[in-house]
């Protein structure tokens, strides 16, 4: 569980191009032609390290492990049309910042799971997303309304120098500001050539390692490029 990138970025949206106008077209006059379309219009959210985690539990011989990690960072794209179908995004997270209930233990999984000296990051890419229930619309005082989807979707999960694609199933809920994105998952170490925890430094833990996930992502500051399109916040 080396430094986990996590992406939710579209890959269709960061190629796109600008809208060009034939040579001579203001000269003399031409028969009508439909206008090519422009660059799609893209939201861009990244995360907020302060208030995401990455978690796990692992299985000893008789009671269940905990741990995280303490430094994650990645960022989210939406487009402008259809925008959870068309999310895309990536995570990172920094390996030797692992934590566990006790100090052997953060020790084991620092130096003998991960490795983490030798394989800093770990890496996720998600794509191909796709709903599986929602739009579940829930209003507040305020006027202030909260849409959740809970959805699937393919990822590409980098770990231990090994990489590997894992189905993803997480729920998205928008505020109209923030999105919070919640999803759990089991991997298994021997996947990913990783070793198997251990318990008091000795007794071997399970295979299977439960992860969950909770992002808060906040839109990005747009970026001041007046020759071509950018990120936009939404209203």
């Amino acid at each position: 569980m080396r430094g986990v990138r996590v992406s939710l970025a579209a890959g269709g949206f960061l190629a796109a191009a600008l809208l060009c106008l034939p040579a001579g077209a203001a000269s003399r006059p031409t028969a009508k032609t439909s206008p090519r379309p422009g660059p799609p219009i893209l939201y861009r959210y990244v995360f907020d390290g302060r208030k995401s985690r990455v978690s796990f539990t692992f299985r000893g011989v008789v009671i269940p492990h905990d741990g995280y990690f303490g430094v994650l960072k990645g960022e989210i794209f939406l487009g402008a049309r259809d925008l959870i179908r068309n999310a895309a995004g990536n995570m990172e997270i920094r390996a030797a910042s692992v934590r566990a209930e006790k100090s052997d233990q953060q020790w084991m999984l620092h130096h003998q799971v991960l490795e983490a000296p030798q394989f800093p990051a770990i890496e996720l890419r998600v794509s191909g997303v796709e709903v599986v229930d929602g739009p579940v619309v829930r209003r507040f005082r305020y006027r202030r309304s909260e849409k959740t989807w809970r959805l699937r979707a393919a990822g590409m999960l980098k770990i231990h120098g090994a990489e590997k694609k894992v189905p993803i199933s997480f729920q998205v809920s928008d505020t109209g500001t923030n999105l919070y994105i919640r999803g759990r998952g089991v991997l298994r170490l021997s996947d990913f050539g990783m070793s198997r925890p251990r318990v008091l430094l000795v007794v071997p833990g399970s295979d299977t390692v439960e992860v969950r996930v909770r992002i808060v992502a906040a839109p990005a500051p747009r970026r001041e490029e007046p020759d071509a399109p950018r990120p936009s916040q939404r209203r």
